[in-house]
């Protein structure tokens, strides 16, 4: 019976709303086929290369939303017998008007719709371009989560928008309104959002002055972190939260802990040279892992793969030439975002799948934006010529005459 409720979600949302975005954006062929490819995917998935309980937050997703949907009109009483960042996600996906959820799979098209939504978000506001939009449809880890019943494509949503206002229309204080339900799905995103917005205003006319203190205040940190306020703060919490995902790894089987004598394969953090080593270490290994000899499964191995060649195109597209001054700064912004969240996030998280799921939204967002901002530049670049062409030919035509 789920399977028939499936077909009709299917075909009298899905389908129809596929079709209308497919005519409305004028998409090409390939592109089309390329999305419909993600709705096969879907079903692809679940229960068919993995049972639904190897990803455990799509059950309880689920669960949430068919519990808010079924008490609608006692909303409170459903999200008592939720957390706040599996409920209200939750109350989002039983908003929309799929006919039934009842499987993972209907969260999954629901997830899939708010891909289309992001996509015709960035036909609409003109970021897209072939790069952007192959690069959007073909990555495999953005593939992956939009076709699961998790809220981790909401989280994209809510990023793209909000760093839109902040990036291409400097509206920071809009942009960190519109990403700020953030702070109840994936609060970690919203500081880190923030934390490179602080990172970026002190970098964006920085001298030699500014890098001299500022890599003074790295250095006085690493070695004392305990004694400024707020980077003892932060240490702390650094470090509480890497115990805690690490025990999080082995599901706080305490037993099996202290049996297999985990805890001695724990590296807490160091200070002095230590540190800072961690810090670039974790950074580079948060873009890589899993590397090839840590695999264990074909997931793994498409996640390695993927990160290698994630790891090669920030190299490439780093190396690509601009000329437009104010670009350049946009550009400094995303590798900020970039550098504050693989260091954070590679600092606290242990788990292969954890560690790609946390990253890829920060990965779509690079890309994207870095891409259009490429393009940006190639248009600019484009006028100068052309205006100078013309004045040239004008020039060249006054002395004839």
């Amino acid at each position: 019976m789920t399977f028939i409720y499936d077909i009709v979600n299917l075909e009298f949302v899905v389908a129809v709303s596929f079709i209308v975005v497919a005519y409305y954006l004028r998409s090409e062929p390939l592109k089309v086929f390329l999305f419909f490819c993600h709705i096969l995917v879907i079903f692809l998935l679940n229960d068919v290369l993995f049972s639904s309980s190897y990803f455990g937050d799509q059950l309880r997703q689920l669960d949430a939303a068919k519990t808010i949907r079924s008490e609608w009109f006692s909303t409170e009483t459903a999200f008592r017998k939720h957390s706040a960042k599996m409920g209200f996600p939750s109350l989002i996906y039983a908003a929309v008007p799929l006919p039934f959820i009842n499987s993972v799979q209907s969260l999954a098209m629901i997830n899939f719709l708010i891909f289309l939504i992001i996509f015709v978000f960035i036909k609409k506001n003109k970021i897209s371009s072939n790069r952007v939009d192959y690069f959007y449809i073909l990555f495999p880890s953005l593939l992956l989560y939009s076709s699961l019943a998790l809220r981790d494509t909401l989280i994209l949503l809510f990023m793209m928008i909000g760093l839109y206002m902040i990036l291409i229309r400097e509206k920071f204080l809009l942009g960190l309104l519109l990403s700020s339900p953030l702070i109840i799905f994936k609060f970690q995103n919203y500081l880190m959002v923030i934390a490179a917005m602080m990172l970026f205003f002190y970098l964006k006319n920085a001298g030699g002055l500014r890098y001299g203190i500022m890599a003074l205040f790295i250095i006085v940190g690493a070695f004392i972190p305990e004694k400024i306020p707020v980077v003892s703060h932060l240490y702390e919490r650094l470090d509480t939260w890497r115990l805690a995902l690490f025990y999080d790894q082995y599901l706080y089987d305490w037993k099996y802990i202290k049996e297999m004598k985990i805890d001695a394969l724990y590296e807490p953090l160091g200070t002095g040279l230590i540190l800072l080593y961690q810090i670039v270490k974790y950074f580079l290994y948060m873009l890589l892992k899993p590397l090839i000899w840590e695999v264990d499964n074909p997931f793994q191995l498409i996640q390695s793969l993927e990160n290698m060649i994630i790891f090669g195109m920030v190299i490439w597209i780093n190396r690509q030439k601009v000329v437009n001054e104010k670009i350049r700064q946009k550009i400094l912004f995303l590798n900020c975002l970039l550098i504050v969240s693989m260091t954070i996030n590679g600092l606290v998280v242990f788990n292969f799948g954890s560690a790609v799921r946390y990253k890829f939204p920060f990965i779509v967002i690079y890309f994207v934006y870095f891409f259009y901002l490429l393009k940006c530049d190639e248009l600019y670049i484009k006028q100068v010529q052309g205006a100078w062409n013309g004045s040239h030919r004008a020039g060249l035509a006054i002395s004839t005459n």
